[in-house]
């Protein structure tokens, strides 16, 4: 099951511009914004609210609704392929990088 592969994984969102704090200190945050009346998502990685508390990272531009799904897959995919014994996904991020995170994400993007 994919569920016991990825272990613990922090996903937070947020439609509050002013955050409610939520999607900044996820692993994986996602902020809901309104583009021209159209629905975007805004990735933001690397987030924590623990004792090691960080902000996340902007990953990239702002991710139509339809692409924001895939977009998920891909990053636990990279988390999945980049990992080391025991990692968190905040763990495999702050080591790997965002490069190879923003790579998955956006190499198809139209």
């Amino acid at each position: 099951m994919l569920a016991e592969r990825v272990g613990p994984l922090d996903i937070k969102i947020s439609g509050c511009i002013n955050a409610c704090g939520h999607h900044h200190v996820g692993a994986i945050g996602i902020l809901g914004i309104d583009k021209k009346g159209e629905e975007y998502y805004q990735l933001t990685l690397g987030g924590s609210p623990e004792a090691d508390a960080t902000l996340g990272q902007v990953l990239g531009p702002a991710l139509s609704a339809d692409r924001v799904v895939g977009a998920i897959d891909d990053l636990v995919a990279v988390y999945l392929r980049e990992r080391r014994d025991g990692e968190r996904f905040l763990d495999t991020f702050r080591r790997a990088g965002v490069a190879p995170f923003k790579e998955a994400v956006y190499a198809n993007a139209h």
